[in-house]
């Protein structure tokens, strides 16, 4: 998810393998004001956020995300945003695909179309994008969305706290991001009173979680102290996140988890 996140890879090393298990799922979110500066002139934010994610680590990941936001400036008239993206990486995270539309009031942006690929971990990344197929490169340490996740998975089932990455999903053209992950203690679901209060999470009872900070910083500037945007979440075990934060400095976003539904993994075969 950005919806919705490593040391440096050698070059031709393999991905290890990852203990961590995605579970295929739709999440529904309701999304906010949790808090404006004077400078955002906000003064509501109302929406909604959808993501769905399905595949496996064989047949690779294909995610959607819908993130619909109406806003109510302190002056002026409101406007409406809906945000509209899919993405395929493959197993191997060796491909990305991204697309995304956007509308302000009903208004149609331009589109964004993004493919990249690398012949191996390590490698660089050759991308291109829009109608005229502009090359850019990916830098040869980033990691694509979903391999991150799973990465965080991972350091927090070892007990880690602490990730430091490189992260390219497209969102935003050619740019990559500096992102520095912070993770929580493990909380057994007993220990987790919000979301076993939560009737829309009772499919995650049992399941662990932990507490995720994220920051994200330009990828280009490694001496900013100021990242561009931060997201917390609660992230369970199968890689379901409760209890979002979007904070993009000025103003906050509150997300809570409305509804959720897993689905059945393809197992490899």
């Amino acid at each position: 998810m950005r919806y919705l996140l490593i040391a440096t890879l050698l070059v031709l090393s393999a991905w290890p393998a990852s203990a961590a298990t995605l579970a295929p799922h739709r999440a529904v979110y309701d999304l906010n004001l949790l808090r404006a500066s004077q400078g955002a002139a906000l003064a509501s934010v109302e929406g909604r956020l959808a993501f769905e994610i399905l595949g496996s680590s064989c047949e690779g990941w294909t995610t959607s995300f819908r993130l619909a936001n109406r806003y109510g400036p302190t002056e002026g008239e409101t406007r409406i945003i809906d945000t509209q993206s899919t993405s395929y990486e493959s197993g191997d995270f060796l491909d990305l695909r991204y697309q995304q539309k956007e509308f302000i009031n009903g208004s149609a942006q331009p589109e964004t179309r993004i493919k990249v690929s690398r012949t191996s971990m390590g490698a660089e990344g050759e991308g291109d994008q829009g109608e005229d197929r502009d090359r850019f490169m990916v830098p040869a340490n980033a990691l694509f969305p979903i391999q991150h996740q799973i990465k965080l998975m991972d350091l927090a089932a070892a007990g880690q706290s602490r990730d430091s990455s490189v992260i390219y999903d497209g969102s935003d053209g050619e740019k990559t991001f500096r992102v520095i992950s912070f993770i929580g203690k493990r909380r057994n679901w007993e220990d987790n009173p919000r979301d076993s209060a939560n009737p829309a999470a009772s499919g995650l009872a049992g399941l662990a979680s932990w507490p995720v900070s994220i920051s994200y910083f330009p990828g280009t500037d490694t001496g900013s102290d100021t990242p561009e945007y931060q997201v917390s979440f609660n992230l369970f075990e199968n890689g379901v996140a409760t209890g979002l934060v979007l904070d993009y400095g000025e103003f906050a976003l509150r997300g809570t988890l409305t509804n959720l539904e897993t689905f059945k993994g393809d197992s490899c075969n």
